[in-house]
């Protein structure tokens, strides 16, 4: 009877312990899982024919990579832009983003069947969003505002994934991003006045559909009432928005150079060319296409797929798996943090050198109280790439879809007025948020202040001397490594 007894006791002993751990790991998921600042997004996959559908949020580090590369909206939020001390002045800004989510660049598999309006279209935001572009549309002020893009479509198709073409979620993420961007520029800071005029505002897209509709989401959004009145959309001359000192036969040949040198990258990495071709069986949409021997490609054929919910592609009992894609990530997120040889620093700088031109060139307008305000680039991730390769800025992370680069320009109100006025106007870049300044080689920048969570460091904010950037824009220092003193001569064969 004794053992009995002790028997009986000790089996409460277990149950209550058994207990108690079920109950501390489910508030340990919870607590996780209900992150407020990055909540878990409904994407659906399928990891394979033996686990059938799951979703991503079960598994947090896979889901922060792709969350990552699809940035949905909720993940667009004010981070380090314009967190500076009350003696700074915002005088002005100079914002390039990438265009908003897209189809894939290649035809995969089961493309028709892909819902590219997964969770954006429908909502109350795009629906309004829908009828107030619609009837401005039928106004004269439109047909002004949009000039050059006129017989361009305003809205993506509303579920169908087409080659290149913006999707509803990029609508969805410019909406946010203008958001974000109007309450610190404009709200917080009124850049733009009560009473702004046509020269206060500069905005620029490449002649791409996907580009043009993610500025008119994003103006949407930013200009107070949308008033399209005041501005008009100019064509951005290409990629690098360049009107001069453009064409540069030179650059091909450096491009290639490091084409080569990713190809060595890749023989590093026998097992990411393995994956590549053990999967592209699945995502061909035609057995006879060429295969995809790239893993910047096949990443963005894979995106199409688990950033609009869609089943990852299977056939004949094997199939993609998330493993598979993560690992693509993982390797550009690599390749991307090697440092910048030098072919692809001046190619960069050959194809950026006319549009940081005319960055400095608006950014000598607002140093002085004088115009615009603000200046608006609608790109892609070559354009964003191309200025941070050109400023030598290392291991960015790669541009996913609408990323922002941000100069911001300040005056310092607290400095002696017996100074040179020039000498009182600084910038700084903010890169999705972070501030990058300091990495910016000739800058000599100057920390304003340690961002700190605790004891944690959160990163810092800095400022660099426009004076600065307008020397390392000279000819002789800008083509230094070149050893020529202008841009034809660094462009000469």
């Amino acid at each position: 009877m004794r053992w009995q007894k002790r028997f009986r006791v000790l089996r409460c002993y277990i149950l209550i312990l058994g207990w108690l751990g079920i109950l501390l790991l489910f508030m340990s998921y919870w607590r996780v899982e209900t992150d407020s600042a990055h909540p878990p997004p409904p994407l659906m996959v399928n990891r394979g024919a033996q686990s059938g559908t799951n979703t991503l949020s079960q598994d947090k580090p896979r889901s922060k990579k792709i969350r990552h590369q699809c940035n949905p909206p909720d993940r667009i939020q004010r981070h380090q832009e314009a967190v500076l001390p009350t003696q700074y002045e915002l005088t002005g800004v100079v914002i390039a983003f990438r265009h908003g989510d897209r189809g894939p660049l290649v035809h995969v598999s089961n493309l028709s069947s892909i819902n590219c309006g997964h969770k954006s279209y429908g909502t109350p935001t795009y629906k309004k969003y829908v009828n107030d572009v619609l009837n401005a549309s039928k106004t004269n002020a439109f047909i002004n505002f949009v000039g050059p893009f006129v017989k361009y479509p305003l809205l993506p198709l509303p579920s169908k994934c087409s080659i290149g073409y913006l999707t509803p979620q990029g609508v969805a993420q410019h909406i946010q991003l203008g958001k974000v961007l109007k309450e610190v520029y404009l709200n917080e800071w009124n850049l733009l006045g009560n009473k702004w005029e046509v020269d206060d505002i500069i905005v620029y897209s490449s002649k791409y559909r996907r580009t043009f509709q993610s500025l008119l989401a994003f103006l949407y959004s930013f200009l107070p009432d949308f008033d399209i009145s005041k501005t008009h959309i100019r064509d951005g001359k290409g990629i690098s928005f360049c009107d001069n000192e453009c064409r540069c036969d030179k650059a091909d040949v450096y491009d290639h150079k490091y084409d080569q040198e990713r190809r060595e990258y890749r023989k590093s990495h026998p097992g990411v060319m393995e994956l590549i071709r053990r999967i592209n069986p699945l995502i061909k949409s035609n057995p006879m296409a060429d295969d995809i021997t790239n893993p910047l490609v096949m990443r963005d054929a894979l995106l199409a797929y688990v950033c609009h919910g869609a089943l990852l592609p299977c056939s004949e009992g094997k199939c993609v798996k998330i493993e598979d894609i993560t690992s693509l990530i993982s390797y550009e997120e690599w390749e991307g943090k090697q440092k910048r040889t030098s072919a692809q620093r001046k190619a960069a700088k050959l194809r950026s050198y006319g549009l940081l031109k005319s960055i400095v060139n608006y950014i000598d307008g607002m140093v002085g109280d004088s115009k615009p305000r603000v200046v608006i680039y609608s790109g892609h991730d070559k354009t964003l790439k191309f200025l941070l390769d050109s400023l030598a800025i290392p291991n960015y992370q790669l541009p996913y879809y609408a990323s922002r680069l941000i100069f911001e320009v300040y005056h310092n109100t607290s400095t002696p007025q017996n100074v040179e006025y020039r000498k009182n106007y600084f910038f700084r870049i903010v890169y999705n948020g972070k501030d990058i300044t300091r990495l910016i080689p000739f800058c000599d920048s100057i920390m304003l202040k340690q961002l700190k969570s605790g004891s944690v460091k959160r990163g810092s904010i800095n400022l660099c001397s426009v004076g600065k950037l307008e020397n390392y824009l000279k000819p002789e220092v800008y083509f230094k490594e070149f050893n020529v003193a202008s841009f034809k001569a660094a462009c000469r064969k």
